[in-house]
């Protein structure tokens, strides 16, 4: 919606001196008849997962409007002094007339950095047109906890009544993503020996994964097991080893927690970087 100002202006004479005077500025607005919309399908976001973009243009007017152009920021913001853009466009895009497709009149131009434009001929009375696209969040994206991206989109046509802007919003899903991975030495083992089971459990999330606990059956299994947590050793009630098949923390007590995973965004490059929080289970045992 733009605004329309307006004054006007008198000459005059008096006394055989030319003299002006000026009106008070007048003030309407002016509302389009293009109408614009922007939303998400999704509310929030995840790390290298796409979110679905739809612009919705329709013509309440009984005027076609022509040269459509719409430009969309992807979220571009600032850090100190620092432009940062947190979603790449993922081709191709998709436009639709009143539900049909009509792909091959849209032009997309992702030429200007932080910015994307699509443009299509015409538009008419009592038509809609959508534009569907997806834009992934990349290396620049905040991924902490009640982080949000917002984008604007801009509309502009051949005519002041075809403008407009509309803006979505989509804030990071909060979640634990937990990662495990299992490692055994020495290699080979001679029966007898000792054998050592290191598993780390990762949490990629922004909030900590709670009530975890873990389970192992060994085959064949160790004997006279000792179990670690981070480097500290847990005495035989912390965790149930029975037939070979081990569960820590024991059942009937509280769950582990893995912290969430903390993100630091580079002072030079904007770049975000993701530590993730971990618990350590080391096992040793003969067998």
């Amino acid at each position: 919606m733009a605004t329309i100002e307006n004054f006007a202006t008198v000459s005059y004479t008096s006394g055989g001196v030319a003299a002006t005077k000026t009106s008070n500025v007048a003030e309407i607005e002016l509302e389009s008849s293009l109408q614009f919309s922007k939303i998400t399908l999704g509310t929030t976001y995840t790390a290298n997962t796409p979110i679905t973009y739809i612009l919705s243009a329709s013509n309440e007017s009984g005027t076609a409007f022509s040269n459509i152009r719409i430009t969309d920021d992807l979220g571009t913001f600032t850090e100190d002094t620092t432009e940062l853009t947190p979603l790449t466009f993922i081709e191709p895009a998709l436009l639709l007339i009143n539900g049909q497709d009509a792909t091959a009149q849209l032009t997309v131009d992702t030429s200007v950095p932080g910015s994307l434009t699509f443009s299509f001929p015409t538009l008419a009375p009592g038509a809609t047109a959508n534009i569907i696209y997806n834009a992934l969040p990349n290396e620049f994206a905040p991924l902490d906890s009640n982080s949000c991206i917002t984008n604007r989109a801009t509309l502009t046509s051949c005519s002041e009544c075809g403008n407009g802007y509309a803006t979505a919003t989509v804030c990071i899903e909060e979640e634990a993503d937990i990662e495990v991975v299992k490692s055994m030495c020495p290699n080979p083992v001679v029966c007898g020996e000792t054998i050592t089971y290191t598993i780390r459990i990762y949490n990629y999330g922004n909030i900590d994964a709670e009530d975890v606990r873990l389970s192992d059956i060994f085959s064949p299994a160790p004997q006279n097991i000792t179990v670690s947590r981070n480097g500290v050793t847990l005495v035989a009630t912390d965790y149930n080893y029975v037939d070979g098949t081990l569960t820590v923390p024991a059942e009937g007590t509280d769950g582990d927690t893995v912290p969430a995973a903390t993100f630091t965004r580079d002072a030079v490059t904007g770049e975000v970087s993701v530590t993730p929080g971990v618990v350590e289970y080391v096992i040793t045992g003969t067998i």
